[in-house]
C-alpha cells in the first residue's frame, strides 16, 4: 500500500461517512460507523508505522467530538466518536515509548509526530462556513471561513489582550436600522445566551462578554488539565472550531513531550489582525506560582519596553506577576482568589500610606493618599465565602490594585541592586547636568527662568517615566501661572494703549524713543498672552489625570545630554516677554519723563528709579541664587549689583568730603 493508496482510503473513508451515514442513519448505526472508522485508522496507524510512512497529524477537539485531521497532501479524516480515549490519557502514557504501537488507544503513533510540530506555523484543519461571510469584518474572522487560509499562532500576554478588547476596531458595531420591542409572551425567567457545548458565556463587570472551557484537555480525572479561555465571538461559524483546534495543537504538542508541563493551568486565546494577515495570540497562565508563560523562549521587548537594563530574572518576574493580575482583571470569573490575597494587598496599603506621610517622593505607588485610605476602607467591607473571594466586581478591584503595586515595583527595579527609592532618583545616572550653548545663551535674556522650569522637569521626568502625582500637581501649577501672567500682560497692554494716548507723547513730529519703547512694550505684551494661551490650551487638552498622553510627547522633546531644555525655554517665554514688556514699558515712561521735566523733578526721580532697579536686582539674586548658580557669567553682573551701594554711598562721601575742603582752606586763611 503507498501513498497513493493511502489517500484514497482516507478520503473514500471520510466521503462513505459524511454523506452515507451522517445525513441518512440513526444514532446506533452512526455508532457502529464510528467505531469501524475507529478499527480503519487503528489498521492504517499500525501499516504507517511498520513501513515507515509519515503523515504530521493536528489534533483538535471540537465541542463535542475529538478529531484527528491530517495536514500532509490530499489527507483528510472523519470525526471519531467524542468517547475517545485520547481525552483521559495520561502524558505519561502518551509519552511512553513501549508497549502495543498498533493499538490506537495508546496513541503512540499519533504523538511520535506531534513531538515535530513548530509553534509558530502549527497548520489546523479549519471548517468551512455555510453561511455569509461579512466584507466588513476583521480579516480574523473572514479566515475562519476558508480551508486554504492557516493562522499563525504568535505568543501575546495580558496587556495585549486587553488592548485587542478595547480597540474600537475590534468591536462589532450593532446596526442601528435594525430594531425589535417585541418581547414574547409569559417571559419571566432569564434568557440563557446559546454557546457551544462545554463552553460557557460571562459577561464581565464592565459589560463585555467572554468564554470560558472548564476542561478542553483532561487528563487522569481532573488532576491534570487545560481551561481554555477567549474573548472571541464563539456563536459566528467556524470560530469555536478553530479556537478549539489550536488550544488542542498548543498543548499536545508540548504537554506530551515535557512531564513537567504543570498540571493545572488557564489557555488564553486571542483572534488577532497583523495587518493583511490573520494570527491567533496565546498565552498560558500558572495560578499557583502568579505568572504567565509561554511554549518557547518568548520576546518581551514590547512587555518590558517601560525599564531599560533589565536582565535579571527576578526583576522579569514582577512584571510576569503584574500580567497574571491584569489576566484576572480581564477575566474574573475563570480564576479564584483566596482571602490571603486581601491580607497581602492590605500590608502594601498599609507601608505605601507609612511611605507616603514620611517622604515627599514616596515611590511605592502612584496613588494620593486619600485613594490609599479609601481602598483600605473598601477591603475591610469586602465578601469572603470560604475563604475565597466569590464576587467578580471584588476579583477586579482586588486585581487591578495588585496590578499597580506588582508594576510600580516593576518600574522601580524592587529587589535589584541600585533599586529606585524616591520619584526622583534616576537608576541610570541620567542627569542631565550638562547645559547646551542655546540654553546658555538665552537663559539670561530669558531671566533664567527656563532653569527654574528645566529643575521641575527633570525631577518630574526620570528614566522616561511619570509619576501622576507629580505630572498633576505641575499642570495645575502652570495653569495657575499662564493664567496669572495672561492678567498682567493684559493689564499691560492696557496701560501702554493709555500712554500712547497722550497728547505730549503723541505730538505728531515724528517718532520719540518713548513711542518705541511703548510699541515694543506692546508686541511683548501681546506675545506674552499668545504663548500663555497656547500653553493653557495645550495643558487642559492634556489634563491633569492624561499621563500617557503626555509621555510620549515628552519622549518626542528629550535630548540625551541636555533633557528638555526645549521645553524649558518654550514654557519660560510667556514670563519672559512679560517682563520685557514692562522693562520697555518703563523706558517709555522714564524718557518722556526725563524729557519734560526739568533739573528739580528730574533728581528724584533719578534717585528713586535707581532705587528701585538695585532693589529688583537684589531680589532676583537672592530668590533666584539656584538658577544663577546654574550660569557663572551672571556671577560678574551679581558682584557688581552688589558692589553698586557702596559705590554710590562711597561717591556720595567723597563729593561731601571735597565740598568741605574749600571752607576749611578759607578759615585758615581767614585765621
Amino acid at each position: 500500500m503507498n501513498t497513493l493508496h493511502i489517500t484514497l482510503l482516507m478520503k473514500s473513508l471520510s466521503r462513505k461517512l459524511s454523506r452515507d451515514i451522517l445525513l441518512r442513519h440513526s444514532p446506533d448505526q452512526l455508532l457502529h460507523a464510528l467505531r469501524a472508522f475507529l478499527q480503519s485508522l487503528r489498521l492504517l496507524f499500525s501499516h504507517l508505522y511498520s513501513t515507515g510512512q509519515s503523515c504530521q497529524p493536528a489534533l483538535y477537539q471540537s465541542s463535542d467530538s475529538y478529531h484527528a485531521g491530517y495536514t500532509a497532501s490530499q489527507c483528510s479524516m472523519g470525526p471519531p466518536s467524542s468517547s475517545s480515549v485520547v481525552t483521559r490519557a495520561k502524558p505519561q502514557d502518551v509519552m511512553a515509548s513501549s508497549g502495543n504501537k498498533s493499538d490506537f488507544s495508546s496513541i503512540e503513533s499519533v504523538t511520535r509526530n506531534i513531538s515535530t510540530l513548530d509553534m509558530p506555523y502549527l497548520r489546523p484543519t479549519f471548517y468551512k462556513s455555510s453561511g455569509p461571510t461579512l466584507a466588513d469584518e476583521p480579516a480574523s474572522w473572514n479566515a475562519m471561513t476558508s480551508l486554504d487560509v492557516q493562522l499563525r499562532i504568535v505568543p501575546m500576554f495580558a496587556e495585549g489582550v486587553q488592548e485587542q478588547r478595547y480597540d474600537s476596531r475590534n468591536r462589532h458595531p450593532i446596526p442601528s436600522n435594525k430594531t425589535d420591542h417585541n418581547i414574547p409572551a409569559m417571559t419571566t425567567s432569564l434568557l440563557q445566551r446559546p454557546v457551544p457545548p462545554g463552553w460557557e458565556v460571562h459577561i464581565h463587570p464592565e459589560g463585555c462578554i467572554y468564554y470560558f472551557h472548564k476542561g478542553m484537555v483532561v487528563f487522569d480525572e481532573d488532576s491534570w488539565k487545560v481551561r481554555v479561555i477567549t474573548q472571541a465571538d464563539l456563536a459566528r461559524t467556524g470560530v469555536v472550531e478553530t479556537i478549539e483546534n489550536h488550544a488542542k495543537q498548543l498543548v499536545y504538542s508540548y504537554a506530551c513531550r515535557d512531564p513537567s508541563f504543570p498540571g493545572k493551568v488557564d489557555l488564553v486565546l486571542e483572534l488577532m489582525d497583523e495587518g493583511n494577515s490573520s494570527a491567533i495570540g496565546y498565552y498560558f497562565v500558572h495560578h499557583e506560582n502568579r505568572c504567565l508563560f509561554w511554549l518557547k523562549d518568548f520576546d518581551g521587548a514590547v512587555l518590558f519596553r517601560e525599564c531599560s537594563g533589565v536582565t535579571e530574572l527576578s526583576h522579569k518576574q514582577i512584571e510576569l506577576e503584574a500580567q497574571y493580575w491584569k489576566h484576572i482583571d480581564l477575566f474574573p470569573h475563570a480564576g479564584t482568589l483566596h482571602s490571603q490575597v486581601l491580607h497581602e494587598l492590605r500590608q502594601m496599603i498599609r507601608f505605601a500610606i507609612t511611605d507616603r506621610m514620611t517622604s515627599e517622593v514616596s515611590a511605592v505607588c502612584a496613588f494620593s493618599m486619600d485613594v490609599l485610605k479609601d481602598t483600605l476602607t473598601l477591603i475591610k467591607d469586602m465578601d469572603v465565602e470560604n475563604e475565597y473571594i466569590q464576587s467578580a466586581f471584588d476579583k477586579c478591584f482586588v486585581a487591578r490594585m495588585m496590578n499597580h503595586f506588582r508594576h510600580c515595583q516593576y518600574l522601580n527595579y524592587h529587589g535589584q541592586q541600585g533599586a529606585r527609592l524616591s520619584r526622583d532618583q534616576s537608576v541610570h545616572g541620567d542627569t542631565y547636568e550638562q547645559r547646551s550653548i542655546m540654553m546658555k545663551c538665552l537663559a539670561p535674556l530669558l531671566f533664567n527662568a527656563p532653569y527654574e522650569h528645566i529643575h521641575s522637569l527633570h525631577k518630574l521626568y526620570v528614566d522616561s517615566l511619570v509619576n501622576h502625582l507629580d505630572w498633576r500637581t505641575f499642570v495645575q501649577k502652570l495653569n495657575a501661572e499662564m493664567q496669572d501672567f495672561n492678567l498682567l500682560a493684559t493689564v499691560l497692554l492696557n496701560v501702554n494703549v493709555g500712554f500712547l494716548a497722550i497728547q505730549s507723547v503723541d505730538n505728531g513730529a515724528g517718532r520719540s524713543l518713548a513711542q518705541i519703547a511703548s510699541y515694543v512694550s506692546v508686541i511683548s505684551s501681546f506675545g506674552s498672552m499668545l504663548l500663555g494661551v497656547n500653553l493653557a490650551r495645550q495643558s487642559y487638552a492634556q489634563g491633569p489625570d492624561m499621563v500617557d498622553n503626555a509621555v510620549p510627547h515628552l519622549q518626542s522633546l528629550v535630548h540625551p545630554k541636555h533633557g528638555l531644555e526645549t521645553l524649558a525655554i518654550m514654557y519660560s517665554l510667556p514670563y519672559a516677554l512679560l517682563v520685557w514688556g514692562m522693562i520697555f514699558f518703563v523706558v517709555a515712561f522714564l524718557t518722556e519723563c526725563f524729557h519734560s521735566s526739568g533739573a528739580v523733578p528730574l533728581a528724584p526721580v533719578s534717585v528713586l528709579s535707581l532705587t528701585v532697579l538695585v532693589l529688583v536686582l537684589w531680589s532676583f539674586h537672592t530668590l533666584g541664587k539656584s538658577s544663577f548658580a546654574d550660569n557663572k557669567h551672571w556671577f560678574m553682573i551679581v558682584k557688581w549689583i552688589k558692589g553698586v551701594p557702596r559705590t554710590i554711598l562711597a561717591a556720595a562721601c567723597s563729593l561731601r568730603t571735597r565740598s568741605r575742603e574749600p571752607d576749611s582752606r578759607q578759615q585758615i586763611t581767614a585765621v
